[in-house]
């Protein structure tokens, strides 16, 4: 298996998640992982992302929060076995301008680019999933920033783990991670 981990927004490959996953494929021995530093904009992030699936032949996709976004544009467009953990579904409404500053403390978006990138973040929905057996969702109920509902209604159908509680970092996650990596497999 070629992995493609994609972290969440303000994340990094040095995420804990990023961290645990490169080491599970590192001791397991049964895949390949590439963890990219993904830039702000979205549109960068999605063309990074499709060099690295032709460069390294990636046939599965994992990505947390807005990293999950991408994974499921990704999944679509190149038919690929994809997990997401608390992924954003509709980014562009928890990261519009005033949530930026307010929420996410980030000044170093310029009001103008935030708009260009709030657009593109729309270009890349996917209104509804194909396949579902290629998806897997891990969500915790408790996440405090996205909206567990909504992950839930999207992914009707899709393979899921349902952690009770948590948060949106999904703390603990390591007590997931050997379900998730079975699935990436494509063992379950």
């Amino acid at each position: 298996m070629k992995l493609l981990y994609l972290h969440g927004f303000r994340s990094s490959p040095d995420s804990p998640k990023a961290i645990d996953i490169a080491h599970y494929c590192q001791s397991q021995g049964e895949a390949d992982v590439v963890i990219p530093q993904l830039p702000v904009s979205p549109k960068s992030s999605i063309r990074l992302c499709e060099t690295l699936i032709a460069t390294h032949q990636i046939d599965t996709v994992c990505g947390s929060s807005l990293g999950g976004f991408y994974a499921i544009y990704l999944a679509e467009k190149y038919g690929l076995r994809c997990a997401v953990i608390n992924p954003a579904i509709t980014p562009w409404n928890e990261l519009k301008q005033e949530h930026l500053q307010d929420r996410y403390y980030v000044d170093e978006i310029a009001p103008e680019d935030a708009v260009h990138y709030l657009a593109e973040l729309h270009y890349y929905h996917v209104p509804q999933l194909t396949d579902l057996k290629r998806y897997l969702l891990l969500v915790a109920l408790g996440d405090e920033v996205l909206s567990p509902r909504q992950m839930r209604d999207y992914f009707k159908g899709a393979n899921e783990i349902v952690v009770e509680g948590g948060d949106h970092t999904l703390n603990g996650f390591g007590g997931h991670l050997d379900d998730l990596m079975t699935f990436l497999l494509g063992t379950r």
